[in-house]
Parts: structure tokens; C-alpha cells; sequence
């Protein structure tokens, strides 16, 4: 009797314990999504104060995070745009980093804007123009990334 009590006791407690360390997926996800908007709130407070040693640091460990999911096109322009604007410009890297958020997001309105920007500086007009037309077709014309593709290549 006294065995058959252990038994019972000792069966309750395995599976109270193997419930409560099961995880739920969508509950890890949450919080790695979660994770990574923080990550990526602070890599724009770095672009913003113009800290891009910084925020090219964080942005580059970000990327090679595998659950990046929505934000990966985001991380990548924000990334280009820090190799872009940094005092020492990295275009090579920022051009990369430009085609990976688009392969990511083929209408990341951000990515098309940056890389008309950049065709600009490397003086390909024709490619810049390229950019301000995709914008168009996928915003229009009153989009703020047409506008300032647009403005950019006027004053160029």
C-alpha cells in the first residue's frame, strides 16, 4: 500500500514537472520577436544620434540571427544605411545590405529609397531613377520615400 502511494505521488510530480517545463512555441516566439524589436529600437536610437561604429556593431550581430522573421528586412536597410552614412562610408556593404532586405521584403519601400540614394552617390542615374519608378508603383507619389527619392534626385 504504502509503495503504491510513492508510485502515485511520485507520478503526479513527474508529470506536474514535465508540464510546467514544456514550452509553448508561440510564447518563445513572442518573446524572441519581442527580443528583437528591442535590438532593433536600439540600433535606430543609435542611427539616430548618428552612432554608427555602434549601431553597424549591433545590426551585424542581429543578422545572423536566424529569428529575425518579419523585422530581417528592416535590420538589412537599417544596416546599409549605417554602412552608407558612417564617416567612412562602406557602399560595397551597404549595396549588400540593400539586396538582402530586398530579397527579404521585395517591397520594402525604406530599401528601395536607400538604394536609389545610393545609385545617386556612385552617380548611376538611371538605377536611381529605377528605385523612384518601383516606389511609385508601390506607393505612389505622395509616399514619403517617393518624395524624398525624388527630391534627392532633383537636387543631384
Amino acid at each position: 500500500m504504502m509503495i503504491r502511494i510513492l508510485l502515485t505521488l511520485l507520478f503526479i510530480s513527474s508529470t506536474s514537472f514535465a508540464a510546467s517545463t514544456s514550452s509553448d512555441d508561440s510564447e518563445t516566439s513572442i518573446s524572441a520577436s519581442e527580443q528583437v524589436t528591442k535590438l532593433y529600437d536600439k540600433a535606430y536610437e543609435l542611427v539616430y544620434y548618428k552612432k554608427f561604429d555602434k549601431s553597424i556593431k549591433l545590426l551585424e550581430k542581429m543578422a545572423k540571427r536566424k529569428d529575425l522573421g518579419e523585422k530581417k528586412a528592416d535590420v538589412y536597410n537599417l544596416l546599409g544605411f549605417s554602412y552608407r552614412k558612417h564617416s567612412e562610408p562602406n557602399l560595397d556593404k551597404a549595396f549588400e545590405a540593400y539586396q538582402i532586405a530586398l530579397e527579404a521584403n521585395p517591397e520594402h519601400l525604406g530599401a528601395h529609397e536607400y538604394l536609389g540614394e545610393l545609385y545617386i552617390t556612385l552617380g548611376n542615374m538611371n538605377k536611381a531613377n529605377e528605385m523612384l519608378l518601383k516606389l511609385e508603383t508601390l506607393a505612389g507619389t505622395n509616399s514619403m520615400e517617393y518624395r524624398k527619392l525624388k527630391s534627392a534626385i532633383d537636387n543631384s
